[in-house]
């Protein structure tokens, strides 16, 4: 009987240590790193946060917004989530879905700047004057 009351014992400290969840630190939210305003010729505007965790949030005229993680590139910057896809090169941008293009725009010019793409775009990250 002590053997099995000791198994017992055994058993239920084993499934009750191991139902314990993890505890993880809370991760601070991602830092927009640059910013920029792409506008198509028909004057369509969508608006991209990058972050320092390697995600787009973009932002369109409607309100809507989505979120895209960075993903391989052979020239530019390339940000995918599921079907949706933009992709940034020197100052131009195409939005696409499921391989259609659906956007194409080039980064309005902040008031101010010296409108070259990368300074305007990276202001404020670690590796430039602010």
């Amino acid at each position: 009987m002590k053997v099995f009351s000791d198994s017992l014992i055994a058993l239920l400290i084993l499934t009750g240590s191991a139902s314990c969840a993890s505890v993880t630190a809370p991760q601070a939210p991602a830092s927009v790193v640059g910013s920029g305003a792409f506008v198509s010729d028909s004057g369509q505007t969508i608006r991209a946060d990058y972050h320092d965790n390697g995600t787009v949030t973009l932002t369109f005229t409607d309100g809507t917004s989505r979120v895209l993680s960075q993903a391989v590139s052979a020239s530019g910057a390339r940000y995918i989530s599921g079907s949706d896809e933009w992709w940034e090169h020197q100052g131009e941008a195409t939005y696409s879905v499921n391989g259609k293009q659906m956007f194409l725009g080039k980064l309005k010019p902040k008031p101010g700047a010296n409108n070259s793409f990368e300074p305007t775009l990276l202001r404020g990250a670690a590796c430039l004057p602010r």
